[in-house]
């Protein structure tokens, strides 16, 4: 097994846990709402967790456009935020939230991460240790409008000179995974604790 093999067993088993696990046994307005002040919405680290993905994996990575763009997601999700949400304020959470629309979301989701496995099976027999060139990262961020103007310091941090396996492991892996805990922590405040 070598480092991509990995990383796409873990991936699909984390594309399918999080948005199956997380929402099951929940309301409408348990996946909308905030458990507790503070914690945020399972929606919305959802989309935040997907928009992470698919900016770091199809951009940076593959190189290529968003599913966000290619898949006409913005009006499909009911919302007008291109960038990963990184630095909203409550009240833009809350409203991003109330509006995204849910089963859209569940499409964009599982759009992402086809197209994850479809980057990571194109990169067989390449160098992962290429950096991604700053000059991706960007454009993503800034022209693309991935990085809101309150979060500039994530435009920084990306572009630090980040190999494809870093920034593959970072987004597409260990920020999945740290927001899958979250959503489990808000579900768990709902009255659903693990199993």
């Amino acid at each position: 097994m070598d480092a991509l093999d990995f990383f796409l067993i873990r991936h699909r088993e984390l594309s399918r846990a999080i948005p199956d696990d997380v929402t099951r046994g929940l309301t409408d307005a348990q996946l909308r709402g905030r458990p507790h002040p503070g914690v945020n919405p399972i929606v919305w680290t959802l989309w935040h967790t997907a928009r992470v993905a698919d900016v770091g994996v199809n951009r940076f990575v593959g190189d290529r456009a968003q599913v966000l763009d290619t898949g006409g997601w913005l009006p499909r999700l009911m919302i007008d935020r291109r960038d990963v949400g990184t630095g909203m304020r409550d009240a833009e959470v809350d409203d991003l939230a109330a509006r995204i629309d849910l089963a859209a979301l569940r499409g964009y989701w599982d759009a992402v991460g086809l197209a994850t496995t479809e980057v990571v099976e194109r990169l067989r027999g390449q160098n992962i240790e290429d950096v991604v060139p700053v000059e991706r990262v960007k454009a993503a961020a800034i022209a693309e409008r991935a990085v809101a103007d309150e979060a500039a310091w994530l435009t920084e941090f990306w572009a630090k000179g980040r190999t494809r396996a870093w920034m593959l492991a970072q987004t597409g892996l260990l920020h999945v995974g740290g927001h899958f805990y979250e959503a489990r922590v808000a579900k768990g405040l709902w009255g659903h604790p693990s199993p």
